[in-house]
């Protein structure tokens, strides 16, 4: 359970329990900015899930055969020219 009387270590180490790197690396900074711009809790909660939401949503550009069943010719047999 979070205390009041050590709000960061707490953040850490529920940033770990939740597997969140990218908002612990964010929190400080964002907290920083939530109080110099009058933000409710509401608003800081949700810059912070935005932030490891984005995080998360990283893009793999990958090159070749699709893995996906729908996109494969299953009856190929594949051979040096089509592998």
């Amino acid at each position: 359970m979070a205390t009041a009387t050590k709000p960061s270590a707490d953040i850490a180490f529920l940033c770990r329990a939740l597997k969140a790197p990218s908002l612990a690396a964010a929190v400080d900074r964002l907290g920083e900015r939530a109080r110099s711009e009058g933000w409710s809790h509401e608003e800081f909660l949700a810059a912070c899930l935005e932030r490891e939401v984005a995080a998360r949503a990283e893009v793999v550009n990958l090159k070749g055969d699709s893995y996906r069943p729908k996109d494969r010719d299953l009856g190929r047999v594949p051979t040096d020219d089509n592998a």
